[in-house]
């Protein structure tokens, strides 16, 4: 009798630690990213992940790999499509082959500041990339900001003839390559991490990209010449596969998307306040930044926007609308 009282408790104890999730182990989650281990994704994720662990009692447990650990972004992107990959915080032009119309966002000069960007994302725009990316097994559950971008020549840029036969690398997007060739440069499509070995062989010249690349990607020890343009804003939403959106309960998914809706919101504030603390501290390493007037830019890549208009034309409406512009 005893040793049937003792198998019931036993077995009591096993179905309730079966049907209690807090005491079941937690599920794994993991998401890449490009940047650095010092680089804000790396700080915007641990912070998402660690609001949403405390939230959902610690029923997921999230390994965050930087510097393309867990795969480049274009892979994880299409590992997260088959269903092979959890999360990565990805860049948003690499999105355009599952969707095409997400393209528009790689258009130069669509923002003038990261505000109207995040404007534009979290808004129905937003929603409608979200939509068609959804149909492609691809669920984004925010909008991550990133920064305006800039030019990062090896001598200084006053004007845009100044880019005149300058190799610069650039994020293997159509209308990025487009603009950068309008601009009098030519355009070398290259991946994130392959720039500063890039470009000690020779390979590029320079490069663009943000403030906070010139610092965590350490440029400024190949260059000492940045130009101020804020010509293009590149998002970066948080993906997910559906393989793994499915696998979570209705009420965690609104804990993720809470969460990934007020980073999205910090990130961008956050970025505001870095930008002109992260010119500072480049120019304390000696970089000398110049800010040429952005009008002959402009005008160089009109044959960019009339190429594109009948592909993004109706998009490119929609967010003019929004931002004003014309």
């Amino acid at each position: 009798m005893k040793r049937r009282a003792l198998f019931a408790v036993l077995a009591a104890v096993f179905v309730f630690a079966c049907l209690t999730p807090a005491l079941a182990a937690p599920k794994i989650i993991k998401i890449g990213h490009t940047g650095t281990q010092d680089h804000h994704y790396q700080m915007y994720l641990e912070t998402w992940a660690e609001k949403v662990s405390e939230r959902t009692e610690g029923r997921y447990k999230f390994e965050i790999y930087p510097s393309d650990l867990y795969g480049k972004p274009n892979q994880l992107i299409e590992g997260a499509q088959l269903g092979t990959t959890d999360m990565v915080l990805a860049t948003g032009s690499l999105l355009t082959s599952y969707y095409p119309k997400i393209g528009v966002l790689s258009l130069p000069f669509v923002f003038k500041d990261s505000q109207e960007a995040h404007d534009v994302l979290n808004g129905p725009v937003g929603k409608e990339f979200e939509e068609g990316l959804a149909k492609k097994n691809l669920i984004i559950l925010g909008w991550w900001e990133n920064g305006m971008r800039h030019l990062f020549p090896p001598r200084p840029v006053n004007g845009i003839e100044d880019l005149k036969g300058l190799k610069l690398r650039v994020i293997n997007s159509a209308e990025m390559i487009d603009t950068i060739n309008a601009f009098g440069a030519s355009a070398v499509p290259m991946a994130f991490n392959d720039v500063y070995s890039a470009w000690q062989l020779k390979t590029i010249d320079g490069c663009e990209g943000t403030t906070t690349h010139m610092l965590t990607q350490k440029y400024f020890e190949l260059t000492k010449s940045a130009a101020l343009l804020w010509y293009m804003h590149v998002s970066n939403p948080l993906v997910a596969s559906k393989r793994l959106w499915d696998s979570i309960p209705d009420a965690d998914k609104e804990v993720f998307l809470d969460e990934s809706k007020k980073m999205s919101a910090f990130s961008f504030d956050f970025q505001k306040e870095m930008d002109e603390k992260e010119i500072k501290e480049c120019e304390a390493l000696g970089v000398v930044f110049t800010r040429p007037d952005r009008e002959p830019f402009v005008k160089a890549v009109e044959p960019v926007y009339e190429k594109y208009r009948s592909k993004y034309g109706d998009v490119l409406d929609k967010i003019q609308a929004i931002t004003g512009a014309k």
